[in-house]
């Protein structure tokens, strides 16, 4: 049995829900219902004359259940169904029972029946304007604001370019304003990523200039197109500027191996984002800098996942790392360590995941890593030297023997 008050005064949605869930239980055969729960059953039936049945009920019914049924039958899989049930609802909605039913109507849009759902929506849309802009239903609500765009006021549209709580509604009011050239530069000052990359376009260049240093990436790199475009240089600019975050990544993006001293000056800031961008920016312009490796003990794990990624693929003495797995080591340190090892070559890789399997911090990473590596296995052709395959052989005690064998496969007897 199913609530029937709870149905109809909570959220219009859920008969989207109810109806798929009748559709999926097996009701018992022959009992006795009340006549109201009996029309909502038959509605949501697999038959489609039943439910084409309950559809002729529901129009002339004024129960509170009968308009949203009526609206989930609108999109209904048989023709005839749909055309009796869109008449009905069509006779029913006048404008509060619209406002009313508009979450449903939302939903419903995106069964792909038709766009008759869709037209609905449309065509009544100013009607529940207000209503319609602030859906719960997420897709919904960007639907209307994209269909709305030309009915609000344009300080509506840069309201809510600033400060609506979803990036995708802030990005299409903002781009709609600057389509039309309007508030450009207030716009440039507290739209979204997106929308600032694109006022960037209509501005002059010292505005451009002044957004080199700009805290999205995004903004950042269509002020350094549009620099290069009027013939400058953005790391020159981006060497004028004091240390900042920003400014660091500019450089970084945009200099040469000249620029290197200045990145390497700033590892020792006391900003890890400073660190972090710093050894990013060597990894493009001096990939063979040495100032990085001595950051691998940095306390920072957003530095240390830089560092991996500079140090990845170049050689580091495997016994500064294996002490860097020290247990007294911090645990960003020790993963930074791990990584760096695996990334050596496939038995240091093994040999790396077999150590730390009864490690209590790291033992996890390595079971997936060991996992992924006996995936590989079948595929390698190399054999690790006798010291390195009589450690490995060493450590295989520790895995169930049918594991144990697969690797003794593989090693060189």
């Amino acid at each position: 049995m199913f609530d029937l008050d709870q149905l109809t005064t909570g959220d219009v949605r859920r008969w989207v829900e109810f109806d798929e869930s009748v559709r999926r239980t097996r009701w018992p055969a022959g009992r006795r219902r009340p006549p109201r729960q009996a029309l909502v059953l038959a509605a949501c039936s697999r038959d489609g004359y039943v439910r084409e049945a309950a559809v002729r009920r529901l129009a002339v019914s004024p129960d509170p259940e009968a308009l949203p049924l009526l609206l989930v039958r609108c999109v209904d899989w048989v023709r005839p169904v749909r055309a009796a049930a869109r008449a009905a609802a069509l006779s029913k909605l006048d404008e509060s029972a619209l406002r009313a039913v508009l979450p449903l109507i939302g939903v419903l849009r995106r069964r792909q029946v038709d766009d008759w759902m869709t037209t609905l929506f449309r065509d009544n849309l100013a009607a529940a304007l207000d209503v319609a802009l602030a859906l719960d239903d997420l897709e919904s609500r960007r639907w209307a604001h994209a269909e709305a765009l030309g009915l609000l006021p344009r300080e509506r549209l840069l309201g809510s370019a600033r400060r609506d709580r979803d990036l995708v509604v802030r990005t299409l009011c903002g781009t709609a304003l600057l389509d039309r050239g309007e508030f450009v530069e207030e716009l440039l000052a507290a739209g979204s990523p997106k929308v600032r990359t694109r006022a960037l376009t209509l501005v002059d260049r010292a505005t451009v200039e002044a957004h080199l240093a700009d805290r999205s990436s995004a903004v950042r790199s269509m002020a350094q197109f549009l620099v290069r475009e009027a013939g400058g240089d953005p790391a020159r600019c981006y060497r004028a500027l004091p240390v900042s975050p920003a400014a660091i990544a500019g450089l970084g993006e945009t200099g040469t191996a000249a620029d290197a001293a200045r990145l390497e000056q700033v590892l020792t800031d006391d900003r890890p984002r400073i660190r972090a961008l710093a050894v990013r920016g060597l990894r493009r312009i001096a990939p063979d800098s040495a100032a990085v490796r001595p950051l691998l003990t940095d306390p920072s794990p957003a530095v240390l996942r830089q560092v991996v990624a500079f140090l990845r693929g170049k050689p580091v003495e495997v016994a500064v790392l294996r002490e860097l797995l020290g247990e007294d080591r911090p645990l960003p340190t020790r993963r930074a360590a791990a990584s760096l090892l695996r990334a050596g070559d496939t038995w240091l890789r093994l040999h790396t995941d077999l150590a730390l399997l009864r490690d209590d911090d790291l033992a996890a990473d390595a079971r997936r890593d060991l996992a992924a590596w006996l995936s590989q296995s079948a595929g390698i052709y190399t054999a690790p030297p006798p010291e390195l395959a009589a450690a490995i052989e060493g450590l295989l005690t520790r895995l169930p023997a049918e594991t144990a064998q697969r690797i003794r496969f593989t090693l060189p007897r």
